[in-house]
């Protein structure tokens, strides 16, 4: 039986390794010597990001709810990635050329460096993102309660915030140490996005092992794992055709406009030819996310009582089969998905905070801006960003106390996902319409933002 305190201790453990990571890649690129650090492998493997808590564990929950419709979560970016490749290099070539270090960047320099667009940009991704890090902080804490609830006591809502703190402040320490350490002219950040890759596999890794163990260990193979889907409720599911239409193209739409996946998608990229890589390699990794989705509800909601939640059937049913180190591996698997967002995301969003709200203020209140040496700017924009992560994870975490915790972890991610697209228009109008005007822009956007927030 894994105990609390293994738990905890293995948890540093990996979060220890991941400082190793990222603090050796960073020194390798610092050096020259970070070639690999640039190949398509680690470039799709940092685009994972997509796969946060809500892939690993509330894709298991969606499918227990509502069937098979959480394949759209996984249809809509692999459709980008397949159909839209030209779009994405458009994008990718647009961010080399013009150096473009964020989302807000991208639209308001396609419309005159608009000030205003940038600062509408930047609070609307700050407010969409915030109920997706209030997500990633209750799956870990509920991933936490489990194994502490495993041992014979329970958390309450105390230890559970009590968790979320930690969590977030470790989160924030990181965050700050490997995103913040220098200014980068492109804005990459050689040593997180090797962290992340790494991350990517162990997640992967960590859902495949749970699902053979269910299909093989449980279920006896998967002609008998077949006839448990059929006599499930899950297979009776009825699915509406709008609705999966709208999902993929809400899921698809995001993936483009969420700040932490354009972060790696553009600014990151280092090399227009590996999204010729990524586009078949990152569907096959959904595909292999997705795998073992229904075999592990399936199996969850036949072996555990009645009324436990199906986000976390990761966890609880290798810890129901005795399979200690398993549940500790998808726990790990968990932990990964949750913290690479928040990082990514975190980063992206600071950026856009320092870039088109702090210094622009803090110029502007200068006496003498000419007089304004490149240290002071340095100086202000390294502090900006800073106080807007710890900023940022605090909002999360209010969100997160706001919303009770709730269960329906794809509730939660829905609710960020279609904030975030109603970016889209701007986006696509500023590249291919040259019609398009920043008041119009504006205009949508502000709409866009009033309706989702209604």
């Amino acid at each position: 039986m894994v105990t609390f305190n293994i738990l905890v201790a293995v948890a540093l453990l990996y979060v220890a390794v991941l400082f190793g990571v990222a603090f050796y890649a960073e020194r390798r690129a610092a050096l020259g010597f970070g070639g690999w650090l640039h190949s398509p492998i680690v470039y799709t493997l940092s685009l994972s990001i997509y796969c946060t808590a809500w892939t690993f564990y509330g894709a298991v929950g969606y499918a227990a709810r509502s069937g098979v419709e959480f394949v759209t979560i996984y249809l809509g970016p692999t459709l980008v990635m397949v159909g839209w490749w030209w779009v994405l290099r458009r994008l990718v070539r647009i961010g080399r050329s013009q150096r473009i270090t964020s989302i807000a960047d991208l639209i308001s320099s396609r419309f005159g460096k608009s000030t205003s667009l940038g600062v509408i940009v930047t609070l609307l991704a700050v407010v969409a993102t915030t109920p997706y890090i209030a997500l990633q902080l209750q799956s870990v804490t509920l991933s936490f309660a489990v194994f502490f609830n495993a041992g014979g006591q329970a958390w309450g809502h105390e230890e559970l915030n009590g968790a979320a703190i930690v969590v977030a402040i470790g989160l924030a320490t990181f965050t700050v140490f490997f995103g913040t350490r220098n200014l980068d002219a492109n804005e990459r950040h050689h040593g997180i996005v090797m962290a992340i890759a790494v991350e990517a596999v162990v997640k992967l890794v960590a859902l495949l092992a749970v699902g053979i163990f269910v299909v093989w260990g449980i279920a006896g193979g998967p002609a008998q794992m077949l006839q448990q889907i059929d006599a499930s409720p899950i297979s009776h599911w009825e699915q509406d055709g709008s609705r999966w239409i709208g999902l993929i193209f809400v899921s698809g739409a995001a993936f483009i406009c969420l700040p932490r996946v354009f972060q790696v998608l553009v600014v990151e990229n280092t090399d227009e030819r590996h999204l010729h890589i990524a586009s078949w390699a990152f569907p096959l990794y959904l595909l292999l996310m997705s795998l073992f989705v229904v075999p592990i509800a399936v199996v969850g909601l036949d072996l555990l009582p009645a009324g436990s939640n199906p986000d976390l059937f990761v966890l609880t049913v290798p810890l129901h089969e005795g399979k200690g180190g398993l549940a500790v591996l998808s726990f790990l698997g968990g932990l990964s998905s949750a913290t690479s967002m928040v990082i990514v995301a975190t980063i992206a969003l600071a950026t856009m905070v320092s870039n088109h709200i702090v210094v622009p203020i803090w110029l502007s209140l200068q006496a003498n801006q000419q007089a304004v040496i490149s240290g002071d700017v340095r100086f202000v924009t390294l502090l900006a960003r800073r106080l807007s992560i710890t900023a940022i994870l605090a909002l999360g975490f209010v969100y997160y106390r706001m919303s009770g915790g709730g269960t329906a972890l794809a509730a939660i991610g829905l609710i960020s996902f279609t904030g975030a697209v109603q970016i889209l228009p701007a986006m696509l109008g500023g590249i291919f319409w040259r019609a398009a005007t920043g008041r119009g822009a504006a205009a949508g956007l502000l709409t866009g933002l009033a309706v989702w927030m209604w």
